[in-house]
């Protein structure tokens, strides 16, 4: 089963901030997007723990075979450490804890880097087949209350954290994603400059989400 997840015109941001310089962007990180949106009745005040994986899963549309037993391939862990630190940083000062999958989490952030451009974001459930507690056959996203009307094209590169409600499974087992995080084509430049980026741009998407904290 494919789930299509649409983003807002990032393309037209990315035009936008492009169109203010005569000359175009003169370094990677002036296209720079981050982009947010969440559940607006979803109460994230009453959630007190999280929990996240030790790997960030690269998502590769053209190699991904239609199988639940398959495991990804995962980020460099140079570049996963400081997308999943940098998480949880921002996770633990807006007041959660940090909790074993085991232990009945309030809420899962998976992170993930799409590996090539594509206009559609097509985000199989078995991708997180080999982590997700409780994760089986028929099981997939939705987006209660914000699935994105636009489309926009997404860069290899950019990094998408998606923030789930273990607990709150549709009948037709269908888990809620109540936050997404995307930032949009950071791998790219050296090693320093995209872990830098990394930093700033997702603890962009955090400050820009002032309904998360507690």
């Amino acid at each position: 089963m494919r789930i299509i997840y649409r983003l807002f015109a990032l393309s037209l941001v990315s035009w936008a901030a492009i169109s203010c310089t005569p000359d175009g962007a003169e370094y990677v990180d002036e296209l720079d997007i981050v982009y947010t949106n969440h559940d607006a009745n979803y109460d994230f005040q009453s959630k007190g723990t999280f929990a996240i994986p030790d790997e960030v899963i690269k998502i590769d549309f053209e190699n991904a075979p239609d199988d639940p037993d398959w495991v990804p391939e995962f980020v460099d862990p140079i570049y996963a450490n400081g997308i999943l630190e940098t998480t949880r940083s921002n996770m633990r000062n807006l007041g959660y804890t940090e909790v074993d999958k085991s232990a009945n989490p309030d809420l899962i952030i998976l992170a993930a880097a799409l590996q090539t451009d594509q206009i559609f974001f097509y985000y199989d459930w078995w991708y997180w087949n080999w982590w997700y507690p409780g994760w089986g056959p028929g099981w997939g996203w939705w987006y209660p209350g914000y699935y994105p009307p636009q489309v926009a094209r997404i860069r290899t590169g950019s990094v998408l954290l998606q923030m789930t409600d273990p607990n709150n499974q549709s009948p037709t087992d269908k888990i809620p994603v109540v936050w997404t995080g995307v930032v949009n084509g950071l791998f790219e430049g050296s090693t320093n400059s995209i872990n830098q980026r990394i930093t700033t741009t997702i603890n962009q998407a955090f400050d820009q989400s002032p309904y998360l904290a507690k």
